[in-house]
């Protein structure tokens, strides 16, 4: 599935049936459960079992390629899992998230911003499909634009017109559009210099800590965690192979939590 069919699924706001199951309770904002994903014969994730606690900033660190990604869309909702269960804001076993999607806020791998639309017409689009007006709408976009360091200029501009760092700020304005209380972020500091990736995860951790939201965020850098998140997760070879507070997130608990060396 490409970038834009993945963000234009997620933002439309079309029941799909009930959530499916019973309450979960509030203390997991999401669990998975023994989830299973193959592609044809690449097995990519094999029984992998996560909870991420409500109200909390959960890093998922990993090689590239070893299905990170993949596990947020199954998430998501956006893959189904060929096994295993996904309990999701307190709905347990959860098969149809269209009832659940204008709860979470999702950021792309690849930003998945449309080219057909401006920059906070973007930031806009899950605001317009859930049914808020185009004026509303407009202030609450260059509002969320913001508070990523975007002004009034770029939220009118074409997204082509953007650098890739400002894509991935644009990304994040529409992942928050809405106050959703999970985020699925898919590497939001790719891109941007260290300062305005460092501003950026600060205002990840303002919104978990001022507005109770739940954050699940991949990451390639492991410097610095502790500081960063409150927990980390590891997954290697399609398995989370560790995972606790982000102060334990040392090299001895699993290598790929080793920092590369200075250069």
């Amino acid at each position: 599935m490409n970038p834009q069919a993945d963000a234009e699924t997620f933002a439309a706001n079309v029941p799909e049936g009930e959530p499916g199951g019973t309450s979960a309770g509030e203390s997991a904002s999401l669990t998975l459960h023994g989830v299973r994903k193959a592609f044809g014969a690449n097995l990519v994730l094999e029984n992998v079992d996560l909870t991420v606690p409500a109200g909390m900033t959960t890093a998922l660190v990993g090689p590239s390629g070893g299905g990170k990604t993949v596990l947020l869309k199954c998430a998501a909702g956006l893959l189904r899992p060929d096994a295993g269960q996904v309990d999701l804001l307190g709905e347990t076993n959860v098969r149809h998230w269209g009832p659940l999607r204008h709860r979470i806020g999702v950021l792309f791998q690849r930003n998945a911003l449309f080219d057909s639309m401006s920059v906070w017409e973007n930031a806009a689009f899950p605001l317009r499909r859930r049914g808020m007006a185009l004026e509303p709408a407009r202030e609450e976009a260059f509002r969320l634009l913001a508070q990523v360091g975007l002004d009034q200029r770029a939220g009118e501009a074409a997204p082509a017109a953007l650098s890739g760092g400002m894509r991935k700020r644009a990304a994040l304005a529409r992942a928050m559009a809405g106050n959703p209380e999970l985020l699925l972020l898919d590497d939001p500091t790719a891109g941007p210099d260290p300062v305005l990736a460092a501003s950026m995860e600060q205002l990840i951790r303002h919104l978990v800590c001022s507005h109770g939201t739940t954050a699940l965020v991949v990451t390639a850098e492991v410097d610095d965690l502790e500081s960063r998140f409150d927990r980390v997760a590891v997954l290697d070879s399609g398995r989370i192979v560790w995972h606790g507070p982000a102060g334990e997130a040392t090299p001895d608990r699993h290598p790929l939590l080793e920092r590369p060396p200075l250069e």
